[in-house]
């Protein structure tokens, strides 16, 4: 129970870079002016008192005990970073990625439950979620149990910490620890020989329940016809639970995911809503990227537009790859805020640059105050070739339907099996008060539960289920046209990602209705962001169709 002051070379007292454990926990929120706290030597700032009812000293020093009976050394905050001096604090803050990351193991106490009752709820969510994949049992009495598990899992503190979701982006791999620091371990085909839970399992259960959840709400939409079927409000609760929690990531990769979960965690101070989550960028902003005798008081505005810079800067793409839940603030369409979603087909991006191809500038001056410069074409324009990519893959599921039944035949025929996510399209509209936002966003090939036997979409079932589709979406695209009018609507193309898929994303920004309608002498036309939009191209091949149509455009954003 000595804490060692990292010297110059790595050194610990004798050992250098020695390996060690880390603990992600919660107590901020729980500290007290005075009271018991447990004893470290080799510090001399007074270690924080913490509410009983949240953990006691005891709690805490035998949970210390047991990790440290695996690795001698543990990373635990208050005992490695000095809580009185705020330029020490900021210098460590900006070192959180690779203090978890290099860590050997990585542990998260879940502390509000008995062992026993935290147990059975993540046995209850990881199995659910398994049998629900298999298609064991019956699927609705699953559902139900996942949602009063997860809700159940999720009411402990861990789980509304602003730090701790960052924590759980940099070690996946952490052991989830009960009230008694021992192992919460679990039984399925998910454990492998390691009865341990990781936070990665249930992270898994989330991402296996979200996906059947997609095909459940699908069936049960083509159930009710025109009804709301009434399994349907209890299928939408349990995906904003997923949402809010910000545990699905699995092995995806884009940080905005985290990002849109954040406004639904809490912190002590308002400038860690960026200090607690910008490591999962990679980015180290306000003080923790000064010099010790630079610091100075940043307000969580001034953090807000050096986090906007830097994620555009590094990367447009993934800086403009979500969706609005409310009506920005004038000016800031461009702005990610707390108030959006990362649709699912966004979940893979990542944020390095050698797999992002931008093909644009967003220069950032104030959060009201952004300008764009690249090229577009207009709506009608990219309609028309969704028109085509559609009509191709339609034709060639037609000449499909004699499929073999023989499996080995099959296979032949159908080389590529029907993976239609290579064609997936579509837009994806901001929130808008004036028309139904979700309604008008679409994606084409539409999902569909109508597969048989061996998985494959059934080809007779997907050629009329695909042309109405097709149909849909070029309807709702002219709607968008005869909204705004042709003149007024363009489609702005960000560039590419190319993180396991491949596709090309673009703004559709509108004109704005401003005195600045139009550019003249020093003063840029206003647009305003209303959609993003996506299409999926082959690796290495050119955004075919579009190149001839793209015209240059730059303003700023309405």
């Amino acid at each position: 129970m000595t804490s060692r002051e990292r010297r110059l070379g790595n050194l610990y007292g004798e050992d250098r870079e020695p390996i060690y454990s880390i603990l992600s926990y919660t107590w901020g929120r729980y500290e007290i002016p005075e009271g018991p706290h447990i004893e470290i030597k080799g510090i001399d700032w007074k270690i924080p008192s913490i509410k009983e009812d949240h953990f006691t000293v005891e709690d805490l020093s035998s949970l210390l005990k047991q990790i440290c009976s695996k690795h001698e050394y543990v990373w635990i905050d208050i005992a490695c970073i000095d809580q009185r001096r705020e330029e020490v604090k900021m210098e460590e803050i900006g070192r959180q990625a690779t203090i978890f990351k290099t860590a050997r193991q990585a542990y998260v106490w879940l502390n509000k439950y008995e062992p026993k009752t935290i147990q059975h709820h993540i046995q209850t969510l990881l199995s659910c979620s398994h049998e629900l994949v298999e298609a064991k049992g019956d699927a609705s009495v699953k559902i139900a149990e996942i949602v009063d598990s997860l809700s159940r899992i999720l009411q402990d503190p861990w789980f509304s910490s602003l730090w701790t979701l960052q924590e759980s982006i940099l070690q996946r791999h952490a052991i989830l620890l009960n009230r008694s620091g021992h192992p919460i371990t679990t039984s399925g085909p998910w454990t492998g020989t390691n009865p341990n839970t990781q936070l990665l399992d249930l992270s898994g259960a989330c991402v296996m329940a979200r996906q059947i959840l997609g095909q459940a709400m699908l069936a049960a939409r083509a159930e009710g016809g025109d009804q709301v079927p009434p399994q349907i409000g209890i299928l939408q609760r349990l995906h904003r639970t997923i949402d809010e929690s910000g545990i699905d990531f699995g092995f995806g990769p884009n940080p905005n995911i985290q990002y849109s979960a954040a406004r639904f965690r809490q912190t002590t101070r308002p400038e860690d809503r960026i200090y607690a989550i910008m490591q999962i960028y990679g980015f180290k902003l306000g003080n923790s990227a000064l010099p010790k005798s630079k610091m100075k008081n940043f307000s969580l505005a001034e953090l807000e537009l050096q986090f906007l810079k830097a994620l555009n800067g590094t990367s447009v793409v993934l800086g403009q790859a979500f969706q609005h839940l409310k009506v920005p603030e004038p000016g800031q369409t461009w702005c990610i805020t707390n108030s959006i979603r990362v649709p699912e087909r966004f979940h893979r991006m990542i944020l390095r640059e050698q797999f992002q191809s931008a093909a644009c500038t967003i220069t950032i001056r104030q959060k009201n105050e952004a300008y764009f410069d690249g090229m577009a074409c207009t709506l009608r324009e990219l309609l028309d070739l969704w028109q085509s990519r559609c009509q191709e893959k339609i034709s060639a599921m037609e000449k499909a339907t004699e499929a073999p039944i023989d499996l080995e035949e099959r296979s032949a025929f159908f080389p590529n099996r029907w993976d239609l996510m290579r064609w997936k399209q579509g837009m994806i509209v901001d929130y808008n008060e004036k028309y139904d936002f979700a309604a008008m966003s679409f994606e084409w090939p539409p999902d569909t539960a109508v597969i048989d036997d061996i998985g494959d979409p059934i080809v007779e079932c997907r050629i009329p289920e695909m042309t109405q589709a097709a149909d849909k979406q070029q309807a709702l695209g002219k709607a968008l046209i005869d909204r705004y009018g042709d003149e007024e609507i363009r489609v702005f193309y960000l560039g590419r990602s190319q993180y396991i898929e491949s596709m090309d994303l673009a703004l559709v920004l509108v004109r704005g209705q401003t005195e600045h309608k139009h550019s003249t002498k020093g003063k840029p036309c206003v647009w305003r962001r209303v959609a993003i939009c996506f299409w999926h191209v082959r690796v290495g091949v050119p955004s075919e169709g579009l190149a001839k149509a793209m015209k240059p455009l730059k303003g700023m954003f309405g």
